[in-house]
């Protein structure tokens, strides 16, 4: 005999991820795959502070316009 509980679960789903830089929201799954996450925890004599959590979600084209200059790219070719 089989004996059956019922029972109500909760799942999240993620919809859309934002850019924390210039706010758009996206939910093209290729454009948040290309999404830096920034989760580090400051260290000692760190500039954000001794200990204080960092995080940031930055999608491509803020990462581009910001750090592209100072960035080596390379192709697999």
């Amino acid at each position: 005999m089989k004996i059956v509980e019922k029972e109500n679960i909760e799942i999240e789903k993620l919809i859309a991820i934002q850019c924390d830089k210039c706010k758009v929201r996206y939910n093209d799954v290729m454009e948040t795959q290309e999404f830096l996450f920034i989760n580090f925890v400051g260290g000692y004599n760190s500039i954000f502070g001794d200990g204080d959590k960092i995080e940031g979600d930055i999608c491509q084209h803020c990462f581009k316009e910001v750090l592209g200059e100072y960035l080596t790219v390379t192709s697999d070719d």
